[in-house]
This record gives C-alpha cells, structure tokens and sequence, in this order.
C-alpha cells in the first residue's frame, strides 16, 4: 500500500528565475489597462496634472506620451524603476502594487520603452529598454543630462513642468495595422474614447475629488502641433439620479478575522440609464455585481467572484467594497489592475455578514431580482439617436447618453466644411460625419465663430432629424427626397434669417 506521508527533505537551495519569465508579465494589459497603470504611477508621484498623448503623423499613430508634472525621478530612482526585479516601496495611500507596472504595462504594447524624469534640484534623467533585451536579461540604457534636460523642455504641455516624467512607447504593437487613413482616425477615435471610457470610471473617485486634471491628446510630429485635448471625467457607477429601491443602499459589515470592511449595497432605479449606468457602452450583464477599490481606485467593475452567477435579474445590483490593509491579506489582485480574487475566507464572510436591519447578500439578490421584474414590466420601447462626436459640446454629448440609446458603433462627427451653395449640409456615411456648410456659418451660429462647439442646437437638431442616414434604415429613394426638401426648407430659412 503507498504511503500518504511525506518525506523530511535533506536540503534546500534557492533556485533564480530564468530571465524570460519577465517577457510573460503584463500579457493580459490591453491599452487602456496599461495607460491607467501609467496613469497610476502619476498620481502616485504627486501628479495635479496628466496628459495622455497620442503621436501622430497625419492620421497614424506613431507613438503614446504619459507626461505629467510629478515629483519625477533622480537618477537612483529611475534605476530602481526600470529594473524588474526590484520591488518599490509604497506608501499607505499608493495605487501600485507589484513594482512592475511601468515595465509590464509599457512592454505589453511596445518594443522600446523610453522614460524621461526631472526630480526637483536634481540633473534631468533618461532611460530606455528594449522588448528585445527582456528574455536575455533587460539591458537599460542611459541619456545624458543635458539630452534628458531639452525633453523635458520641450514637452508642450499647457501646465508647468518644473519636475515630472514623461513616459514614451516607440514601435508600439497594439496600433491598427492599415494603410487607410480613414480607418485610422476610426480607431484613433475609438481608443480615445475608450480610455476616457476606462480612465473617467477607474478614477472617479480621484477625479471627483478634484485631484487631478486628466487629459488626452493627438499631436501631430511632423507638424508640431497638438489637437485640441479631450478632458478626462468622472464615470461613477453609483452616481444614479432619483431613488433606487426604498430603504437602499444599505451597509453590510464584513469581517474576517482580524480585518474588517464594509460593504455598501446599491439598486440602480431601472428609470434611469445614464453614463453612470452603461459604464461606456458596457452591457448592463457585464456591469453587476461587486465594485473593488482599493485606495480609491477602481480594481474590479462587476462580476460575482464565486458569490453568485451573473444572471439578467441582477442587472440592477451592484456592491461597493474597499479594501483595507487587512482585507487586502484575503484577495489577490491581477497584475493588470482589472479584477480581484477572494479567498473562501473572505467569500464566506461576506455569506454570513448580516446588516443592521438583517439584510444579507441573499435577501439584497431577492430585492434586486424583484426591481428587475418591475422594470421588464414598465420599459418603453428605447428612443435610439446617433452618437454625437466631435463639434458637439459635452452637456450636449451627456444629454444624448441620458436620454437615448445610441444606435451607431462610431460617433458622428459634426464639422464645418466649404460646400455648394446649393445645400446646408452634407452627410458623409462612410467617415461617420455630419458637414455643414461654412458659407452659412453667421447666420446659423447668430455671430462669427471659429469655435468646434459652436451652434449646439442646430447641429443636435440635424443628428436627430438625419438619424436614418447613419442606420441605414429607409429607402434610398425616400431618403433623397427627404434629403431634397430638408436642404430646400433650411436653405429657404438661413436667407430669410440673412435678410
């Protein structure tokens, strides 16, 4: 018979790692995740200010910039920090974790990683890594001073820089592969958004605060000359309007052994189904369940973690649970910063809490399964409208999300082109753009104007009037004849308001 006992060992060594197990770290960085790890390492550092900076020349990306205006780096730091193997200390209040991000989330997305740093009353500092050094052993080299220095100088940022970083990913892989130049805008627009999508949501609390100012930016190389940047807000997936159901949100003390939490019960009211709801276009499946942060930050937007099944009766739930130094002892975090894991202690913990009034994680299921069939009783047929993109200001944008349901992938651009004086507008399918025309610009804005934003009404009043022209709903026939009487009636409009 085998025994189930098992033998003294004789000795012990300590076995190093091979050097490529660094090239697997950070796989499961997408874009987004790895820029809100940079984003991170900022704000950590004392930044009031980042800007997220696509570089371009003409309509390709080239390269990604993180600069920020933080205590930035001496040369021994900035050493520490491009090393792998040597763990940062943090401080209580810190968003890092592993030590890692920098490299991990930078080399995830691109072959040369590139850092430039100015500490206060110190020299400028710059270094580079190489993805190609990594499974060999990571070779960093070094700038000079005076290179670091006229980087740093020439950041063109409109906040001061006295001290701060600039982060730079060259040869960056996760870029769309096209030789077309309107596929190209496509995905610039759409990775824009959705790092204002990811960014607004897992710093809301941060940005809430008034912290930190957060923008991103296209800036063309060849011209030198940056777009105009799109500001960074706050998503709050707990911000609903009006009253969920009655007596929620309720508190739910956890305690595992020592450490102890409180877990805050929420029932979004099914009425309404603004940003703070759709979390960027997210399904509301993908958006119940648990809200993890750590330090403020936002680790895990939804999900059940072995607490439950997601199921479309849940749809409204949603738990809001922050970490304290204790707690943290029974949930792995992923390095990506993008979910958690609890243990079976803290997930029976969490089963047995009990709240005040007898609330448990059952019974707050049962409530939220019920406001689910209420809603399924009460929902109208949605009202759908085309995403509103640039030219169209961002209250504007908010009231679009609030009230409708957006029926197109991409937004649609409204711009001012030179057209014939024979049409007011021109709608451009393919390149998801509304054009008006210039020749009208006075009489339609009331003054003269070079402003993107400017004619709110105007240009709302045209996404909503032309929607079936960016569904592809309706016949061609009727739309041209529809297209023929609408340009006739504003034409006939703009001249008699010119007169």
């Amino acid at each position: 018979m085998a025994s189930t006992s098992t033998p003294r060992p004789i000795g012990s060594r300590v076995v190093p790692p091979d050097p490529s197990i660094t090239s697997a770290i950070g796989r499961h960085h997408t874009l987004t995740t790895a820029v809100a790890d940079l984003v991170d390492n900022s704000i950590d550092a004392g930044a009031t200010n980042v800007l997220v900076r696509f570089l371009m020349k003409e309509a390709r990306p080239v390269g990604l910039q993180v600069v920020d205006n933080a205590s930035g780096m001496d040369s021994a730091a900035i050493d520490d920090a491009m090393v792998y193997a040597k763990k940062r200390k943090y401080q209580g209040r810190d968003l890092g974790h592993f030590g890692i991000g920098l490299k991990a989330a930078s080399l995830s997305q691109a072959n040369t990683l590139i850092v430039w740093s100015k500490r206060y009353g110190t020299p400028a500092v710059g270094r580079r890594l190489r993805r190609e050094t990594i499974d060999t052993g990571p070779v960093v080299e070094e700038f000079s001073s005076t290179d670091a220095a006229d980087r740093i100088a020439g950041a063109k940022v409109d906040f001061a820089m006295e001290t701060g970083t600039i982060v730079e990913w060259q040869d960056v892989q996760t870029f769309l592969t096209s030789s077309s130049e309107d596929e190209q805008r496509a995905w610039t627009q759409r990775t824009t958004q959705d790092l204002v999508n990811h960014l607004g949501l897992v710093l809301h609390r941060i940005l809430e605060r008034g912290d930190l100012t957060l923008m991103i930016e296209s800036f063309d190389v060849w011209l030198d000359f940056a777009g105009p940047p799109r500001p960074v807000r706050a998503t709050d997936p707990f911000a609903y309007r009006g009253i969920g159901r009655p007596s929620y949100p309720k508190e739910l003390p956890v305690a595992v052994g020592n450490a102890t939490g409180t877990a805050c019960l929420h029932i979004w009211p099914h009425t309404d189904k603004g940003p703070g709801f759709v979390l960027g276009g997210r399904s509301p499946g993908e958006s119940q369940g648990l809200y993890i942060y750590r330090n403020d930050r936002l680790l895990q937007t939804g999900g059940w973690n072995g607490l439950a099944a997601p199921s479309a009766d849940l749809i409204f739930a949603r738990v809001a649970f922050d970490l304290s130094v204790e707690m943290e002892h029974h949930v792995t975090i992923n390095p990506e910063k993008v979910g958690t894991t609890f243990d079976d202690e803290l997930r029976g913990a969490l089963l047995r809490a009990r709240g005040a009034d007898g609330t448990t994680l059952g019974s707050f299921r049962e409530d939220a399964k019920q406001a689910a069939r209420v809603a399924r009783q009460r929902t109208a047929t949605p009202i759908e409208a085309p995403r509103p993109g640039h030219g169209i200001p961002l209250l504007v944008k908010d009231a679009f999300a609030e009230n409708t349901e957006p029926n197109d992938a991409l937004a649609v651009d409204v711009k001012w082109a030179v057209l014939p004086d024979d049409v007011v507008y021109r709608v451009d399918v393919d390149k998801h753009k509304l054009l008006l025309n210039a020749r009208y610009r006075e009489p339609i804005v009331g003054r003269r104007s070079l402003a993107l934003d400017d004619a709110p009404l105007v240009k709302s009043l045209l996404l909503l009037l032309l929607e079936d022209h960016f569904v592809g709903t309706g016949s061609g026939a009727r739309k041209r004849r529809e297209d023929a009487a609408w340009q006739a009636i504003l034409l006939a409009a703009i001249r008699e308001q010119s007169s």
